[in-house]
C-alpha cells in the first residue's frame, strides 16, 4: 500500500528533488489524472511525454511518448492506454519510468495533454478539473511528490502538467502548468528538431514484448477488477491510430495480470504492446505477400537482398505471435505457411542473382588486369583464373531462375574471352620455358646460348624481368658492361623489386670504377632484401677500400650474421676474414674479375653469378595440360639458409685481403 500522508504536495511553479527524497529510486510510476465535467464528457484526450536532449528537443521521434507510441526506444518509459472510468467522469494515464535505462542524452521528460480535433469540435480545457499528477517510487510503493493543478482554463487546448529534469546525476520534478492554444502537433512542432536529418539515431532499443517485464506495479488506487469481475464491461479508449475510432478491451483478471508480471491500469501495457506489435507483423505480412509475385521475377539483385530480408524477419516474427485474444493468431499462422512456400524460390533467385553479379565483378577485373600489356605470365594466369570462376558461377545458374537468359548470353562473351587469354596464357609459359632454359645455361658457362634463348623469350614476352637479368648477366660476362647495365636496368623497369638486378649493376659499376653508383645499387639490393648477405659483404669490401672502415666492418658483421642464420660456412667464414683484414692498418684490398673469373692475385674468385630460374609447376587453374610458373631466383635461393657444397650453392664476389 502506498503512504499518502508522506507525500509531498507541490505548488505550482515549485521543484522537488526526487533524488534526495528517495536515493535509491530506481523506478517509478507518474500518475496523471482529471475530470470531466459533462460538457466534456466526449473529448478525447491525447497524454503525451517528449524525452527531451540538452537542446530542448527530441533527439529521435520514437522519444516521442503517445498514444501511437507507447514506449521509449530506449525501454525507460512506458505509458498505459488513458484509463477513462465512467463513474464520477474520471480519467488516469499512467508512465511507468525505469531511471537507470534513460538514455544518458536525455536530459528531461516532458508531460502534457491535448484534445484531440479541439478546434473542430469548439473544445477546451475548461471544462477539465481536478487535475493532478502523482510520483510513486515502484520499489518501495511509498507516493513521493502530488502536484495539484488549480487554474481555472478558458480558451487552453493544450496544458504542459510537469516536467522531470536531470541536473548533476539528480532528478527533479517541476510543477510547469503552462497552457496553449494549440493541438498535439502544435507541441510536437515545438519539440521535434528543424532539421530532422541531424537527428540522434535510436539506440538501446527494446522489443516491445520485453519492455514492461522490468515494471512490476502495484495496484496503487489503479481500480483494478478483480477475478469475479472479468464479465464487467469494457473501456472505452482511443484507437492507436489518428482515426477516431473507440475499440473495447476486455478487462484482465487481477491474478492472471501480475503473473503475466506486466503493468496493471485497467489493462496491461505490456498487452496493448504484445497487439500492437502483433497487428504489426500481419500489416507487413500483407504487404509482403502483395509483393510476392515481383520478388519470384524479380532479377535485381538489391531488391531480392531486401524483400529477403524482411520476408526472414516477417516470419520469424509471425512464428512469434501467441495463441492470445487479439493478437490475430489464426492469420499469423495462415500468413506463415504462405511466406514459407515463397522463401524457398526468392533465395534461389537471390543466390542466382547474386552469382549473376559476380561472375561479372570478376569479368571485370579479369579484364582490367591484363590491359595494356605485355604482362609477366603470374599476370595472365591471374585473369584466366577470374576467367574459369566467373564462367563456372554462370554455369552453376539454374534455367529455372529469371536470370538464366541472361546468364547464357554473358556465359557465351566470357569463353570467348577465356579462350583469347588461354592463348596468351600458353605464350607467356613458352617464353618462360626459353627464360629457364636460358638461366640453365648460363649456369652450364654457355654464355653465348644462353643469350640466344634469352631474346627468344623476349621475343614472345617482352615483359619477363628473369630475360633482361640473363642478358644482363651474360653481357657483363662478355665485357660488355654498358650492355649490361641496360639488361639490368630493364629488369628493373619491369620488376622494381628484383634484388638481383640491383645486385648484378653494382658489380658491373664497381668493374667500371664507379664506387658510389655500385654502393648505390648494392643498397637497394639491400632494401628490396634486408636478407641479401653477399650484397652487404660487396658494399662493405667497396666501403674497406674508399676508407671508411667503421661501416664497412659494420656491413662484414651483418653480412656474417646473415649467413651464420642461412647456413652459408663459406661465406659466413669469408666474412670474418674481411672483417680482420680491414682492420689492418695496411690493408690491400684484393679484386676479383668476373670476366676471367679470378682475382688480382690470379686465383680462382670460385663461382659466378647466375640469373634466376622460372620454376614450372602445374597450376590448380590451368588445363590437364597448360603448365604456370613460379619465378624462384637461385641467386636469392642462395642468399636463403643452405649448407650444400655442390656446384648449386652460390657465393658472390670473394674479396680477400693481403696481409
Amino acid at each position: 500500500m502506498t503512504n499518502k500522508q508522506m507525500a509531498v504536495q507541490l505548488a505550482q511553479g515549485a521543484t522537488f528533488n526526487l533524488s534526495k527524497a528517495a536515493p535509491d529510486l530506481k523506478k517509478m510510476a507518474i500518475a496523471l489524472d482529471w475530470q470531466v465535467t459533462e460538457a466534456g464528457e466526449n473529448y478525447d484526450i491525447d497524454v503525451s511525454a517528449f524525452m527531451l536532449g540538452a537542446d530542448g528537443k527530441i533527439p529521435n521521434d520514437e522519444y516521442f511518448i503517445f498514444y501511437n507510441n507507447l514506449k521509449s526506444c530506449d525501454g525507460s518509459v512506458l505509458q498505459s492506454i488513458p484509463d477513462r472510468h465512467k463513474g464520477g467522469k474520471k480519467n488516469k494515464t499512467t508512465y511507468g519510468v525505469i531511471l537507470d535505462k534513460i538514455n544518458p542524452q536525455i536530459q528531461a521528460i516532458t508531460f502534457a495533454v491535448t484534445i484531440h480535433g479541439a478546434q473542430q469540435i469548439n473544445a477546451s480545457f475548461s471544462n477539465i478539473k481536478s487535475a493532478a499528477i502523482k510520483i510513486l517510487n515502484l520499489d518501495t510503493g511509498k507516493e513521493l511528490v502530488r502536484y495539484e493543478l488549480t487554474e481555472n482554463w478558458q480558451q487552453e487546448t493544450a496544458i504542459e502538467l510537469g516536467h522531470l529534469s536531470r541536473k548533476n546525476g539528480e532528478w527533479i520534478f517541476h510543477g510547469v502548468s503552462q497552457g496553449y492554444q494549440v493541438g498535439l502537433q502544435g507541441l510536437v512542432d515545438k519539440y521535434r528538431p528543424t532539421n530532422r536529418n541531424n537527428q540522434v539515431p535510436i539506440t538501446n532499443e527494446l522489443a516491445a514484448v520485453t519492455a514492461g517485464d522490468d515494471l512490476q506495479f502495484p495496484a496503487w488506487e489503479l481500480e483494478v477488477e478483480s477475478e469475479a469481475e472479468t464479465a464487467g464491461e469494457g473501456l472505452s479508449v482511443r484507437s492507436p491510430t489518428h482515426n477516431q475510432v473507440n475499440w473495447v478491451i476486455p478487462k484482465i483478471p487481477l491474478a492472471l495480470a501480475a503473473s503475466l508480471g506486466v503493468l496493471v491500469l485497467g489493462i496491461s501495457a505490456g498487452a496493448i504492446a504484445l497487439t500492437q506489435a502483433a497487428d504489426s507483423t500481419l500489416k507487413q505480412s500483407k504487404i509482403l505477400l502483395a509483393e510476392t509475385q515481383n520478388a519470384v521475377t524479380a532479377t535485381d539483385v538489391n531488391l531480392l537482398r531486401s524483400f529477403h530480408k524482411r520476408l526472414k524477419e516477417a516470419i520469424a516474427s509471425l512464428d512469434k505471435i501467441p495463441n492470445l485474444p487479439g493478437c490475430g493468431y489464426p492469420q499469423a499462422r495462415a500468413d506463415l505457411l504462405q511466406l514459407s512456400q515463397t522463401l524457398v524460390p526468392v533465395e534461389q533467385n537471390l543466390q542466382a542473382a547474386e552469382s549473376l553479379a559476380t561472375a561479372q565483378k570478376l569479368a571485370m577485373e579479369a579484364a582490367v588486369v591484363v590491359q595494356k600489356p605485355p604482362h609477366a605470365v603470374e599476370v595472365w594466369h591471374q585473369s584466366q583464373a577470374k576467367w574459369q570462376q566467373s564462367i563456372a558461377l554462370l554455369e552453376a545458374i539454374e534455367a529455372r531462375t529469371p536470370v538464366y537468359s541472361l546468364a547464357q548470353n554473358k556465359l557465351s562473351s566470357y569463353r570467348t574471352n577465356q579462350a583469347v587469354i588461354n592463348q596468351r596464357v600458353a605464350i607467356a609459359q613458352k617464353a618462360a620455358n626459353f627464360s629457364n632454359q636460358g638461366s640453365l645455361k648460363i649456369q652450364k658457362g654457355d654464355v653465348s646460348g644462353a643469350i640466344v634463348n634469352f631474346n627468344q623469350a623476349l621475343g614472345l614476352n617482352p615483359n619477363i624481368p628473369q630475360a633482361y637479368l640473363g642478358l644482363g648477366i651474360a653481357s657483363s660476362k662478355q665485357g660488355n658492361k654498358q650492355q649490361a647495365i641496360y639488361n639490368y636496368d630493364r629488369a628493373l623497369q619491369f620488376n622494381p623489386n628484383l634484388a638481383e638486378a640491383y645486385f648484378g649493376r653494382g658489380q658491373v659499376y664497381y668493374e667500371l670504377g664507379d664506387k658510389q653508383k655500385a654502393i648505390g645499387s648494392y643498397e637497394q639490393a639491400i632494401r628490396v632484401n634486408p636478407n641479401y648477405g653477399l650484397a652487404y659483404l660487396e658494399r662493405g669490401a667497396i666501403r674497406c677500400m674508399l676508407g671508411t672502415k667503421s661501416e664497412a666492418v659494420a656491413d662484414f658483421n651483418q653480412a656474417q650474421e646473415l649467413f651464420l642464420k642461412q647456413g652459408d660456412g663459406n661465406n659466413y667464414q669469408l666474412a670474418k676474414t674481411f672483417i680482420n683484414d680491414c682492420q689492418e692498418p695496411s690493408a690491400d684490398v684484393v679484386i676479383c674479375d668476373y670476366r676471367r673469373n679470378v682475382d688480382s692475385l690470379g686465383r680462382p674468385c670460385h663461382r659466378g653469378f647466375n640469373p634466376p630460374v622460372i620454376i614450372r609447376r602445374k597450376s590448380a587453374n590451368s588445363a590437364p595440360n597448360t603448365e604456370s610458373t613460379d619465378v624462384k631466383s637461385k641467386s636469392s635461393i642462395n642468399s636463403s639458409p643452405d649448407t650444400s657444397n655442390t656446384s648449386s650453392t652460390r657465393t658472390r664476389s670473394r674479396r680477400r685481403s693481403k696481409r
